[in-house]
């Protein structure tokens, strides 16, 4: 897919999933990976290869903080709607990771020592669609003039019902990892037909 970045038409408000406890960030990292790519999300060049593009960490003094690592990891992911407006309307999900004190750590589970991780971690989750992402009307010498009206008045039944199927499908990606982390949730999530993880049994 093209580096070209159309007008941000639509922007669902942001949310976020908050947790202090132990996780096992390589399970959370796998668990939410292959989710993404079966909800239908890629990276910008239509594979899985590059979604992660930001990964930073440091250590915190512990004299000063409680100690750990801070770490910001961004993932950058977009799906090209099914429909009549496939070529023209391409939906964003832009998830950042943020953990603080993370410590490595042993715990037992299911009889068997393993490594996982205690701290915060918080994730965010910011859907927004974009319009003409292949920028055709951006470089025609006419249609340029035209795109903002065509956004805002004669697509808006159909960036309506787009925005509700990427809020529906956002969601539920929060959902997968409420449930993984063994958070409330609102909305229901389907069984995965893979053994539960650690954090995932009910």
């Amino acid at each position: 897919m093209p580096e070209y970045v159309g007008e941000k038409v639509r922007a669902i408000p942001e949310f976020r999933v908050k947790y202090k406890d132990i996780y096992h960030l390589q399970n959370l990292y796998v668990m939410l990976h292959e989710y993404l790519l079966e909800e239908g999300f890629v990276d910008t060049k239509g594979d899985h290869e590059e979604i992660e593009k930001l990964y930073m960490e440091k250590m915190i003094q512990k004299g000063i903080h409680r100690g750990g690592k801070e770490m910001w990891v961004w993932w950058r992911l977009v799906n090209k709607p099914e429909g009549k407006y496939s070529g023209y309307f391409l939906n964003h999900l832009e998830i950042d990771f943020h953990m603080v004190y993370t410590a490595d750590t042993e715990i037992v589970h299911q009889g068997k020592k393993i490594k996982a991780q205690f701290g915060e971690i918080e994730i965010f989750f910011r859907p927004w669609i974009e319009g003409d992402w292949q920028g055709k009307w951006h470089h025609h010498w006419f249609l340029k003039h035209m795109v903002h009206l065509y956004n805002e008045r004669i697509m808006v039944a159909e960036l309506d019902k787009r925005e509700k199927e990427l809020w529906r499908a956002a969601y539920r990606v929060q959902g997968q990892v409420k449930k993984y982390l063994d958070l409330r949730q609102f909305i229901p999530v389907a069984e995965p037909f893979t053994p539960p993880l650690y954090g995932q049994e009910g």
